[in-house]
């Protein structure tokens, strides 16, 4: 196992704590733990607007944090 430099540590801290910084953002990971979901399921599910959840998906897909796959039109994350 090699262990990481205390750069590193801290290029992963900022990395996920940034990403995981909106309260959102953990609501999305949990509705995403149940199952794979599209857009406005996941917005459904947590009452928010469709956009807001394209925004925070985003960034969680930046950060490697969510995985998007696309059937035909639509595309699903989990």
């Amino acid at each position: 196992m090699t262990i990481p430099t205390d750069n590193e540590l801290s290029l992963l801290h900022e990395h996920i704590c940034q990403a995981l910084a909106d309260p959102r953002r953990i609501q999305i990971l949990y509705a995403l733990d149940e199952s794979r979901r599209h857009v406005s399921a996941i917005a459904e599910a947590l009452g928010v607007p469709q956009s807001t959840v394209s925004r925070h998906l985003a960034l969680l897909r930046q950060r490697g944090l969510v995985a998007a796959e696309r059937e035909g039109a639509a595309v699903y994350y989990y």
